[in-house]
């Protein structure tokens, strides 16, 4: 088996592995009928002895906030295998194979939208943060106009965007990333040809701007044939604002829409304030909803890339168990001081879950990669993660790794 570059001539095989994966109901893939969006992915295919494609997949690269800094990321997507080809450790070959390249190319995170997230979680792949889904009829978000400016010039106004205005969004992504770690710092390819563009149907995108700023954005779609609506339905997609009162206008924005829609649907950031403000709470729909996943693809490279407070200073063992790639599952030798982190492999390997063998006797703290990954992020917090029986540590050390790893509010929206 040989993993290297889909070639760009072959790419109606690529286009037909997606059809089968993920829209099979829509039949065979006719390439005079596909649609002209190319992907601005990277694809790879592995390739058997008579240079077929047996699995394949793409790889986005983006800058995400990751603790006070944006960081390059490697988004897995497009994994797939055809049926006569899976059970047979492909598309685990060609995992194996993908984080070797970030690791080549100097990348140390991975992150990944699962179609099942135990697939993924085996592969050492872990939840990295999570959305709330609001429904509610527009006439229930006529609450804002208590709170915000409606008419004249402090309303503000409302206009549709297009591939020119990039320079005027990137303040309201900066205020994102301000409040949520997990935001994507958007290329301009990536404003043109993803926030613009949809798989199937074009989304509509809209600003809301005041005094020539835009302040908050939104992409967002309808549907007359949702089953479990008695009506069209809006659906947002994606909601990014630069504080409160954006949030409150495009809510206002949504609830313009009461002649069109039956419902509206939202995929807010969160901690979006909505449930307690609306008249009549049970008519609004609230849930939690998990996002997207995440894996440290170098557990060296990534824990030096960390800046803790000066006044950390530490020292520990640290056994790291990784069902995909041996260069992490190892025990580690991890220093902390005056702002910085060194690691260092031991050699005495990680912890061998396959095999049902404990831990490294000698280690200070022991975890799964997925768990480390998840602490890394600060998805989820060091008691969180004992408590939950992902972290065995010693009792002396939970301090020290609080203070190395305090929880971020994460927030990763866009697909890809």
């Amino acid at each position: 088996m040989e993993y290297r570059s889909f070639p760009d001539e072959r790419a109606d095989e690529f286009d037909a592995f997606m059809r089968y994966a993920f829209a099979p109901a829509a039949g065979p893939y006719d390439p005079e009928e596909a649609d002209d969006h190319d992907t601005i992915a990277e694809t790879r295919g592995l390739f058997d002895a008579a240079d077929d494609p047996i699995a394949v997949c793409g790889h986005h690269y983006f800058p995400l906030r990751i603790r006070g800094a944006d960081r390059e990321v490697a988004g897995l997507s497009a994994v797939a295998s055809p049926p006569e080809h899976r059970r047979q450790g492909n598309v685990g070959r060609m995992l194996r194979e993908s984080l070797a390249e970030y690791r080549g190319r100097g990348v140390f995170l991975s992150t990944l939208w699962p179609f099942e997230y135990p697939f993924y979680a085996n592969y050492g792949w872990a939840t990295a943060s999570r959305y709330r889904r609001l429904t509610a009829p527009p006439d229930q978000l006529g609450f804002v106009d208590d709170l915000i400016a409606t008419a004249g010039g402090d309303a503000g106004s409302f206009r549709r965007l297009d591939e020119d205005d990039y320079t005027a969004v990137k303040p309201v992504l900066a205020a994102m990333a301000e409040r949520y770690d997990l935001t994507m710092d958007w290329t301009e390819a990536w404003w043109r040809e993803r926030a613009l563009q949809g798989w199937k149907t074009d989304p509509f995108v809209y600003g809301w701007e005041r005094d020539g700023e835009i302040r908050g954005l939104c992409a967002y779609s309808f549907d007359d044939d949702a089953e479990d609506a008695d009506g069209t339905v809006m659906r947002v997609t994606d909601v990014a604002v630069a504080d409160d009162e954006a949030w409150f206008q495009l809510l206002r924005f949504f609830r313009n829409h009461d002649s069109q829609v039956a419902e509206v649907r939202i995929s807010a950031p969160p901690d979006a304030p909505l449930l307690d403000l609306v008249e009549d709470p049970r008519a609004v729909d609230c849930e939690v909803r998990t996002g997207p996943m995440v894996r440290l693809v170098d557990v060296v490279a990534g824990l030096e890339a960390l800046t803790p407070d000066p006044r950390i200073e530490t020292a520990f063992s640290l056994s790291v168990a990784d069902p995909l790639v041996d260069w992490n599952d190892e025990t580690f030798r991890v220093a902390v001081a005056d702002g910085a982190v060194a690691v260092e492999p031991t050699g005495n390997g990680g912890i061998d879950e396959s095999e049902g063998t404990e831990p490294d006797a000698t280690a200070d703290a022991a975890i799964d990669i997925g768990t480390l990954s998840q602490l890394y992020v600060g998805y989820r917090s060091v008691d969180e993660v004992v408590r939950g029986g992902r972290l065995t540590v010693d009792s002396a050390l939970v301090a020290d790794l609080r203070a190395l790893f305090p929880p971020r509010t994460t927030h990763l929206r866009e697909g890809f």
